[in-house]
């Protein structure tokens, strides 16, 4: 479909309406909305926070890039947090990096000082670690009591570690079997939290990064797992899903907004929902790294499209409306557009995602031009069948 296919749906006086309803979207006030709301989600939204551990050259930040699927860590771009641990910059996760620690009984002492003063600081400051990754260079083949005392310790503390075998692209299947039974036999972690992982993410492992990403998911506290899914990209069906499960509570709230009618000019009440609610979307897909790509035009095409698209939506939904000058909204129409707009969005972004990870062209901007409209509208008619 075109923006000028679409167009043809609508006699002349419905298409003046749509422009005039529009325009309620791409005034001042509006312009930016989406963005300024996004960014005051994201600032408010709990942040995961992982610290990585181990010994020096164990391919800590290899396993960050390998787990988030995207070049979160790189050498020199962490910003020290305290001495001998930086924080990789990223806008929904705090990723605590720690200097690896060298051999010798003074360097070791210092490392377990250093990283038991980082953990308790922050659980009395309020803002307490929540997974460990504690990296093992598997080709080195050697498990020190360093090694055993940190992981017992943050175990103690009730801080969930995965250990993670790295490098075992480059160590023999012995080495490795050597190596977890050492683990298991001296402490308390069990096979569940066992892991590997490989310098070329094109090799197969038994319990490998994805393993990682759902074990660490599935053991963050409920309020910061929505930060985690969206830094990294992956999990894109689960993204989804929960996109859709929580359409649901918006479309609600708008049948509420619609529950008393109001006319279609009044219908700007909505917007500060859409603009939320696309905002929880865009964090599920971290709409940020879209924005690097794209530049500030997606603000403007999300605006702008949200209103040609609800205005469409309206005149579709509402009995009458293009022969009735400012016809009437009720609740089912006000949910059944909210619904419409963020299954949209949602397909937009899952595919944009998509094509970055497997090479593919997916336009965005003709997406949101020339299909969007027609998608939400479809989305929205069906949910008001009750065929969601």
């Amino acid at each position: 479909m075109t923006e000028n296919s679409s167009d043809t749906e609508f006699s002349d006086e419905e298409r003046e309406q749509i422009g005039d309803f529009e325009n309620l979207y791409s005034k001042d006030e509006f312009a930016g909305k989406f963005w300024a709301e996004f960014k005051e989600f994201v600032t408010g939204l709990p942040k995961a926070s992982i610290l990585v551990l181990g010994g020096s050259g164990a391919g800590k930040s290899t396993l960050v890039n390998l787990v988030f699927n995207s070049e979160i860590a790189q050498s020199g771009n962490g910003r020290p947090v305290t001495k001998g641990i930086d924080e990789y910059e990223n806008d929904l996760v705090h990723i605590y990096d720690s200097e690896g620690y060298e051999f010798g009984q003074e360097n070791q002492e210092h490392y377990e000082g250093l990283i038991m003063d980082f953990v308790n600081g922050h659980e009395r400051a309020g803002d307490p670690v929540d997974v460990c990754w504690y990296c093992i260079s598997a080709p080195g083949a050697r498990v020190v009591d360093t090694d055993i005392s940190m992981i017992s310790r943050l175990n103690a503390l009730g801080k969930p570690v995965a250990v993670v075998l790295t490098q075992v692209d480059q160590a023999t299947e012995e080495q490795c079997a050597g190596l977890k039974s050492e683990i298991l036999s001296r402490t308390s972690v069990r096979s569940d939290s066992l892991f590997e992982a490989t310098t070329d993410s094109e090799v197969p492992v038994v319990r490998g990064v994805a393993d990682l990403y759902d074990w660490t998911r599935d053991r963050l506290p409920e309020s910061r797992r929505a930060s985690f899914m969206g830094a990294a990209r992956r999990d894109m069906d689960r993204k989804s899903a929960d996109v859709d499960a929580f359409l649901l509570k918006y479309a609600a709230t708008a049948f509420g907004i619609g529950a008393t009618p109001i006319p279609v000019p009044s219908a700007a009440a909505l917007v500060p929902l859409q603009m939320k609610m696309l905002s929880e979307i865009a964090v599920r897909w971290n709409v940020l790294s879209m924005e690097q790509t794209m530049g500030s035009l997606l603000t403007q095409m999300v605006t702008t499209t949200v209103g040609r698209t609800v205005a469409a939506s309206l005149l579709k939904l509402i009995p009458g409306a293009g022969q009735l000058v400012g016809g009437i909204i009720n609740g089912s129409v006000a949910g059944a557009i909210t619904y419409g707009v963020g299954k949209a969005f949602n397909y937009g972004c899952y595919q944009l995602q998509k094509s970055q990870l497997d090479g593919t062209k997916f336009d965005f901007d003709a997406f949101l031009k020339n299909e969007f409209v027609q998608m939400a509208l479809k989305m929205a008619t069906s949910f008001k069948s009750g065929k969601k």
